[in-house]
């Protein structure tokens, strides 16, 4: 990340970026840093809370040991900075001066309330970039509403095409809804960053919903479009399809194996391959040939029959016996089966890294890969690794000025 693709990358250093965030954004700062931005990780002089969330190795809670910290801090620098002290604050407007990009993912307002927001920021340094990601962006009326996992599932239309058709809608497995707010955030960051440096413009605000950005990521039939088409909404259909047949997650011996049937080549193959195992003629029946649409009216016999088909096999006996049909057959793997993962292993998306307190530890690095450029290597960093070398070494303070410091309570 360099700001001169022409120049020699070991003169010019790399993008500095200031990370305030939380849970909402701290997937933003880990994209950049892991991808050769120096990104310094400003925690308050207790440490960042998610410090605190777990798993921890052996449930052993350790503010360095938070298998969630660890996973979203990589390639990392942490200082301490109490923002709430005039001393805190001088000290961030001088980290600012040199600085590319500040993300935060504070309350709206939180920062304009110190005096922190970007229109004062922009005075100290025209050249930054910032981007704010909020639960519902910096305006309109929700602006200022609180949100959750939960909350933003259910704002954004996702439950109500997410579950089983005859239960209640539900959310997506973990928390889902901060990553596509986080990636547009990067990426916008990224985009101004170029605007700047290669064709002569400042710095600018980037103002990211992570609200509006879910919405975005729902976009295969959309709902908003088949709404304004045909006045309703898309429902829930479980794990199977009613466009589809059968498509779906279908139990086997071992756990459950991904299917999906398309053609009326895969299908006549499928029928075959079922009555050759089962001895069940009614799979041949003439009425479900064809196209997807002609087995729909027939649509609860045929799941019928296919599981009582697949619960003979192992996922990975249907696997491959299924690609030796030219059959689309994915075992639903689990964190085990991911780690073991051959393809995964060939593509170098794992990679070890050792951390001083856990130990070494599986992370996965390895989504953008190249001879010229890789993800950085370094474990997330302990709390307040890097107070000397940039309080000290950069920005000119003696080891009585950082005592003193600590000691009011501004680092």
């Amino acid at each position: 990340m360099s700001r001169d693709p022409l120049a020699d990358d070991h003169l010019i250093p790399p993008y500095r970026v200031l990370d305030l965030t939380d849970e909402s954004g701290v997937f933003c700062t880990k994209l950049l840093a892991d991808y050769g931005a120096d990104v310094v990780r400003i925690e308050a002089p207790g440490g960042d809370p998610l410090r605190a969330k777990g798993p921890f190795p052996n449930d052993a809670p350790h503010p360095e040991k938070s298998l969630s910290f660890l996973f979203y801090n990589t390639n990392k620098r942490s200082i301490t900075l109490n923002l709430e002290t005039e001393e805190g604050q001088s000290l961030f407007r001088r980290l600012v001066k040199k600085a590319d990009s500040v993300v935060e993912s504070l309350p709206v307002g939180y920062l304009k309330g110190l005096g922190l927001d970007y229109d004062a920021l922009h005075q100290i340094n025209p050249q930054l970039v910032m981007a704010s990601i909020t639960p519902f962006g910096q305006t309109g009326v929700w602006s200022k509403y609180k949100s959750s996992d939960l909350i933003a599932m259910a704002a954004s239309g996702y439950m109500q095409i997410t579950g089983e058709p005859d239960e209640p809608p539900v959310r997506q497995g973990n928390s889902q809804s901060v990553y596509p707010g986080a990636q547009y955030a990067s990426v916008a960051i990224l985009a101004a960053l170029y605007y700047r440096d290669l064709k002569g413009g400042e710095g600018q605000y980037i103002d990211v919903s992570l609200h509006e950005a879910l919405i975005t990521y729902y976009t295969d039939a959309h709902p908003a479009l088949a709404w304004k088409q045909m006045g309703q909404n898309v429902t829930r259909v479980g794990t199977t399809s009613t466009l589809v047949i059968p498509l779906g997650a279908y139990p086997c011996r071992d756990g459950w194996i991904s299917a999906g049937i398309i053609t009326p080549r895969e299908w006549d193959t499928l029928a075959q391959w079922i009555y050759e195992v089962t001895g069940n003629a009614e799979i041949l029946n003439e009425e479900y040939r064809g196209g997807n649409q002609d087995r729909a009216p027939h649509n609860d016999i045929i799941t019928a029959l296919f599981m009582d088909f697949t619960s003979r096999f192992t996922s990975e006996e249907l696997f491959h016996q299924g690609q030796e049909r030219n059959l689309v057959f994915l075992p639903v793997n689990d964190v085990s089966d991911l780690l073991l993962d051959s393809q995964l292993e060939a593509s170098h998306f794992w990679s070890e890294l050792d951390h001083p307190e856990v130990g070494p530890l599986k992370y996965p690095l390895g989504i953008f890969f190249s001879e010229e450029i890789s993800p950085g290597y370094a474990p997330a960093p302990r709390l307040g690794q890097d107070n000397r070398v940039i309080y000290r070494d950069e920005l000119g303070l003696t080891e009585q000025d950082l005592v003193r410091l600590r000691a009011n309570g501004d680092i």
